[in-house]
């Protein structure tokens, strides 16, 4: 056991008579909470006197918190300046029920090109969070050559895209820019073993120009409301061109809703009903989504779950999930598994640059 567990568990058995676990659905290990173990690490009265205040019980001895409600002092986070506040415009128009996306719906969706035997190929997505960096999947960066991202992109085989019959619409052009740094997320761990902290950054060699209609950033859960927002019940949204490692992709960017799972059923369905005491959650920092037909093969590896709030006031759409991993067989009603951003932001916020 870790010098930090030590400091927080006799901390917590100091205080265990007077304070009351509470209850939540990401009720984890010290260890296994970044902003929980920053704060352990820190070993100061106020820290422990934040860890005391998301006590919630132990595991195997070992001190848990409610992972969550420690990201409070996020609101004040100098990296908030960097994330634009007109972000994840909802269009009026907008797709319902899935299909083809429409030409200005999803403005933040980049594809990732990477240097391959047969010339460059598009084989992940990711979003747009400013105008110089993209949020994808750490499974998307790590061990692979990028060559750059396509922003603005509709349909990758026409030189412009136009939609429409009798009024034409015509999209603006793309832009390919540069990979400057790839990031992975530190504790990123990937197949064949479980996949845990599936996130990562590219930041780009230069600015997205967010002129044009079709390059804008998506909103992040920025505010502790937001973060701590249950999305168990709603609908969420996908879009992609389908870039998965088991799916033929799409031409047209599409798009289609999905449900999002409560965390118990997502725990089930991962774990196949077999989870233990004993045995390691891996759907914490995870959220689960899809049914028949309808599920993250829809989407490409490293893009974006959506799900639309308020966000500074205005409707608009919030990045809640990253495709990490979805069923083996697309459509065929299992769960899809997402990277919960709520609890990177820390993370992200920490790792963003001017």
């Amino acid at each position: 056991m870790s010098r930090a567990v030590l400091v927080v568990l006799s901390v917590l058995l100091c205080h265990l008579l007077t304070v009351l676990g509470q209850q939540c659905n990401d009720c984890i290990e010290v260890t296994r909470c970044e902003r929980g173990l920053a704060l352990a690490q820190k070993n100061d009265q106020a820290s422990q006197r934040q860890l005391r205040n998301v006590f919630c019980g132990f595991k195997n001895n070992n001190p848990q918190v409610c992972c969550s409600q420690l990201g409070d002092s996020l609101d004040r986070h100098p990296g908030l300046a960097l994330l634009p506040q007109d972000c994840g415009f909802v269009d009026g128009n907008r797709i319902v029920g899935g299909g083809p996306a429409g030409l200005y719906e999803f403005p933040w969706m980049v594809l990732i090109s990477y240097k391959t035997r047969d010339g460059l190929k598009f084989q992940c997505g990711g979003s747009l969070i400013n105008s110089r960096y993209v949020l994808t999947a750490a499974h998307c960066i790590k061990g692979l050559n990028i060559a750059g991202v396509r922003v603005g992109e509709y349909d990758y085989r026409t030189v412009e895209d136009c939609v429409g019959q009798h009024e034409i619409q015509c999209e603006s052009s793309i832009q390919d820019i540069r990979v400057a740094e790839p990031i992975v997320h530190p504790e990123y761990s990937g197949k064949p073993g479980p996949v845990l902290n599936d996130i990562g950054l590219l930041r780009l060699k230069k600015e997205v120009n967010f002129t044009p209609k079709n390059a804008k950033p998506i909103c992040l859960p920025i505010s502790s409301s937001l973060r701590q927002r249950a999305l168990a019940g709603e609908n969420a949204t996908l879009a992609g061109w389908g870039f998965t490692e088991e799916h033929l992709p799409s031409p047209v960017l599409m798009t289609v809703n999905v449900p999002v799972h409560t965390p118990e059923d997502c725990r089930f369905s991962y774990h196949k009903g077999k989870l233990s005491e004993s045995q390691p959650d891996l759907t914490v920092n995870k959220l689960c989504a899809g049914e028949k037909g309808k599920d993250s093969c829809s989407g490409d590896s490293g893009g974006p779950l959506m799900v639309a709030g308020l966000h500074s006031g205005k409707s608009r759409y919030i990045q809640y999930g990253v495709v990490s991993t979805g069923p083996r067989n697309c459509g065929s009603g299992a769960a899809g598994y997402y990277t919960d951003v709520s609890k990177y932001m820390q993370w992200i916020l920490d790792t963003i640059k001017p």
